[in-house]
């Protein structure tokens, strides 16, 4: 059922794992074709993790570097620090951090760069694309007042 929704609004669905997650590349280059914005998770999914800190992104995927090769449309790095502090850890801690954030008002912050068409090759331009959106990252962290640990 969300998958639908989803799909409605508008949403390119990956169905990982499977052998029809190569259609997502596909159905996300002919957004990009038709004069949408396409925004990649690269990392494959969101981090579990239960404290409230920034962190780094993790490796990606190759999605950052196939798309520019198969659509010639730029990467816009974003990086975006902040958000955990109202919403993690349990339920509970979660509701109660987003119930009171207007009161406590949480800094958050995203930052934008420079779009960059990635170099040839797949793994030359995933790390292009992670190297721009990890100083992306570390610009919103900073902006945030949150540590910047680059591992």
């Amino acid at each position: 059922m969300p998958g639908r929704v989803l799909s409605k609004g508008g949403h390119v669905l990956l169905h990982r794992g499977s052998a029809r997650a190569a259609d997502a590349l596909e159905a996300a280059a002919e957004a990009v074709r038709s004069g949408r914005h396409v925004l990649i998770h690269a990392e494959g999914g969101l981090p579990s993790r239960r404290d409230a800190g920034c962190a780094a992104p993790r490796p990606f995927r190759t999605g950052p570097a196939r798309l520019p090769a198969a659509t010639g449309a730029p990467v816009v790095p974003v990086g975006q620090a902040g958000a955990r502090r109202p919403a993690c850890g349990p339920v509970a801690k979660r509701l109660a951090g987003v119930l009171t954030a207007p009161v406590r008002r949480p800094r958050l912050h995203v930052h934008i760069g420079r779009p960059l068409h990635p170099p040839p090759g797949t793994g030359a331009g995933t790390r292009t694309a992670h190297r721009a959106v990890s100083a992306a990252w570390r610009r919103a962290a900073r902006a945030v007042g949150e540590p910047v640990h680059d591992g």
